[in-house]
């Protein structure tokens, strides 16, 4: 088995305690060989003197990213205000890899959508809201469902099978949503199914390591449709707000489901959405008909 090096970078000293709490459950699993945070390069990893690292910080940040297998990023304001275009143009080179992989924490609230490489990479917790803004049992969550994907990650390195590729055949519907909806997208696809309409969701068919938005952007622009179902959280997600924008950019039929009341950006408002939130009068028909009557 070929044992995997992490590196995780952060910035600040909330962000530490959370970088070595996350080191401390990675370093535990079997295919892991070493983990590193930003302090490990301080105070072990680095044999030059306080002052010289001031004023070299960045280099052995940067090596420490090169001979990492797996590198994780964790968010803040502070950390995207100081990032280096050095360090953004070895992030970049990660998601250009065909072996290295990139995940971003995001530990606050920050402006990342400017940044390519964290659009780029996978970012956690999946529903885009910062862990400073979850509960402790939601945050719990998160770092468990992250510690299995880098598991997935050592099964997937020592597995001769390749990943699956993704094909649409053009006929198909495209399901946006927030992360919280998940179950509720699954009730949608299969009702779908059952009308022999063909969809699918990003979760079941992108895989580990793959470029997120190159996949999406191929499967979206192969889709006869996206519907995107609205909540406040998915109203909030840069994700959802991706997918739809980047469907309605290429001319492609959008169809918003209003799942929880929440306002609209303005764009959808446009739109006639279909009002879902009576759970025991959900306009299903309607639905059904009026994506039959584009695949017509």
């Amino acid at each position: 088995m070929k044992k995997l090096n992490v590196y995780i970078d952060y910035s600040g000293t909330n962000e530490g305690v959370f970088s070595e709490n996350l080191k401390s459950r990675i370093k535990n699993i079997d295919g892991i060989d070493k983990v590193l945070t930003y302090s490990d390069l301080k105070v072990q990893e680095v044999q030059i003197s306080e002052d010289e690292y001031e004023e070299d910080w960045e280099k052995p940040t940067i090596d420490a990213i090169k001979k990492a297998d797996i590198t994780i990023v964790v968010l803040s304001e502070l950390y995207l205000d100081f990032v280096s275009e050095d360090l953004e143009s070895e992030y970049d080179k990660i998601i250009e890899s065909n072996d290295k992989y990139l995940f971003t924490f995001l530990y606050t609230p920050s402006e990342w959508g400017s940044h390519n490489w964290v659009v780029k990479s996978k970012l956690y917790p999946l529903n885009g809201t910062a862990l400073s803004e979850h509960t402790e049992t939601e945050s719990s969550k998160v770092t468990n469902d992250f510690v299995k994907t880098i598991k997935a990650i050592v099964r997937d390195r020592n597995s001769p099978e390749k990943k699956e590729v993704i094909v649409q055949d053009n006929q198909s519907v495209f399901i946006s949503h927030d992360h919280d909806d998940a179950d509720f997208a699954e009730l949608l696809k299969l009702k779908l199914e059952k009308h022999s309409i063909n969809s699918w969701i990003d979760t079941e068919r992108l895989k580990i390591g793959q470029d997120w938005r190159q996949e999406i952007d191929d499967g979206i622009q192969n889709s006869i449709a996206v519907i995107a179902i609205m909540t406040p959280e998915a109203r909030k997600s840069e994700y959802v707000t991706y997918e739809w924008a980047f469907a309605w950019g290429k001319s492609i039929k959008v169809f918003p489901i209003m799942l929880k009341q929440t306002q609209l950006h303005p764009r959808l408002e446009s739109l006639q959405y279909l009002d879902f939130t009576n759970r025991s009068a959900r306009p299903w028909t309607e639905l059904i008909d009026s994506i039959k009557e584009i695949l017509k």
